[in-house]
């Protein structure tokens, strides 16, 4: 989500606030933020970046499954980012996931 001013961050995170009874979820949103050029028509955007790979743990340093000791255990695929267990997961398993499959 892209937010032209500060003000209209600010007032979705008192909108997520309001909505949610979890006193974590605006602190969780603020983690997921950044400020970033983007040419929108102010010199700079705060960004909130909600999609499924919040979820999510990078697996490796990079490289295809294949070449690691171990492997992600979640994968996203197409343009709806659908993501499936790639293998059973355990209760208290870390979910891992391939960070580049959010890439376009």
């Amino acid at each position: 989500i892209i937010f032209n001013d500060g003000q209209t961050l600010r007032k979705f995170l008192f909108a997520m606030n309001d909505r949610f009874s979890d006193p974590g979820m605006v602190c969780d949103i603020l983690i997921w933020a950044w400020v970033q050029d983007i040419p929108c028509g102010t010199p700079f955007a705060g960004v909130v970046d909600l999609d499924n790979g919040n979820l999510l743990n990078d697996w490796g340093l990079g490289g295809s499954y294949e070449e690691q000791d171990y492997s992600a255990n979640i994968r996203c695929k197409g343009a709806a980012l659908s993501c499936y267990a790639s293998k059973d997961i355990i209760e208290g398993e870390e979910l891992l996931g391939d960070y580049s499959d959010f890439v376009s």
